[in-house]
């Protein structure tokens, strides 16, 4: 059966079929991942440019052993290509012989008699219930008189403590008003296609959003982080993501396919990705200084 499939598709299908996965494909072909990412995606706007396009399909084609030339060409006409999916009919059809064919039994109806074991079950059960029940009233304790003095001595020293906790709160209140942490800050450098972002003032656990404007498509890898080592692609499908940097790490590191259309903020504040000016792949490095215990106690 011939089907049309996108040159991601064919590329990806070809890769499975070999058995390989993305970091043995990388080595087989000498494509970095990001880019294989993005091809078997059908993801060209998360790649340099359209030269490098066509070198990264020859080379990734002619490495699994496809038609580079038919890729190259389906590529420039901007269509699919044409497959030929084979599909064994003798594997998914069983005959089933007609001494083999078991019939559906009728459901007898239930009668009366079927429920008696049952019923008998439930009454022993709330006989019990009810003995254990009376046992307990008959058996309870008779509830010794309280002594008026002793009453009163209590009462006493709840009305105490409760004194002693209310004056206690105050200064509770101005020590936890005297220990606020500052607001955290973040200063960027760096220009056109890598920045980095230092972000003083800030602790665990730190949280970085992504969010794509409606049409966009963009690639997104982040080192350590809860980001899967192959990254993740945003587009109108699932246009955000929610990272969280490792506990303790100094740095993390962004690779992203594309900037436009892209909004980052941690933990609330946005980043400027105005300096990011290329079309191309872009990297930004979080170096992130935590709130020592010293600055939180002033």
């Amino acid at each position: 059966m011939l089907t049309i499939k996108t040159i991601g598709q064919v590329l990806k299908e070809k890769r499975t079929s070999l058995g390989l996965d993305l970091s043995e494909a990388e080595q087989l072909t000498q494509v970095q991942k990001l880019y294989i990412v993005a091809l078997e995606t059908d993801d060209y706007k998360a790649l340099p440019g359209d030269f490098y396009i066509k070198a990264y399909l020859k080379q990734y084609a002619e490495k699994l052993g496809l038609n580079a030339d038919r890729i190259i060409q389906a590529y420039d006409e901007g269509k699919g290509i044409t497959v030929e999916d084979k599909e064994d009919i003798l594997e998914n059809y069983h005959f089933v012989k007609p001494s083999e064919r078991v019939e559906p039994e009728e459901e007898v109806p239930k009668t009366w008699r079927h429920y008696v074991p049952i019923i008998s079950l439930s009454a022993a059960a709330l006989l019990i219930v009810v003995g254990v029940f009376a046992a307990v009233i008959m058996n309870k304790p008779e509830t010794p008189d309280l002594i008026t003095n002793d009453y009163s001595y209590s009462k006493s020293e709840v009305s105490t403590s409760k004194s002693s906790t209310s004056s206690t709160k105050p200064s509770e209140s101005s020590t936890q008003a005297s220990s606020s942490k500052p607001e955290p800050t973040i200063a960027i450098s760096g220009s056109s296609s890598a920045m980095i972002a230092t972000i003083s003032n800030i602790s665990d656990p730190i949280k970085v959003d992504f969010s794509v404007a409606a049409g966009r498509t963009i690639w997104v890898g982040m080192t350590n982080s809860n980001v899967p080592a192959t990254g993740q692609t945003l587009s109108d499908g699932a246009n955000s993501l929610s990272a969280l940097v490792t506990t303790g790490a100094e740095n993390s590191v962004i690779t992203l396919g594309s900037v436009e259309g892209l909004t980052i903020t941690v933990n609330g504040k946005a980043l400027d990705l105005s300096s990011l000016t290329t079309t191309g792949p872009n990297k930004i490095t979080l170096q992130i200084n935590r709130t020592t215990s010293n600055s939180a106690a002033q």
